[in-house]
């Protein structure tokens, strides 16, 4: 009767291996694929983005600056 079955008994913990394999596998996959860790050319894309962008608002400070009364900055009071 336990002829047949006793090759596997050496074996059995294989399994749990693999499934864990597969999973961690699988998860990984779906943390690429949805965007779970971004690329590091997005991240510099965005990075510059933030420079311009930081630019651009110390231009417009300047240009502010320059003897007009507030008002246009949306400062009602003039200050």
């Amino acid at each position: 009767m336990w002829m047949h079955e006793h090759y596997m008994w050496g074996f059995w913990w294989i399994f749990p291996l693999l499934g864990m394999a597969l999973f961690v596998a699988v998860l990984l996959l779906l943390i690429r694929a949805f965007g779970g860790v971004g690329s590091r050319k997005e991240i510099e894309e965005l990075r510059q983005e933030i420079r311009d962008l930081k630019m651009e608002i110390e231009k417009l400070k300047k240009q502010g600056s320059r003897g007009d009364d507030g008002a246009a900055r949306g400062n009602l009071d003039g200050t």
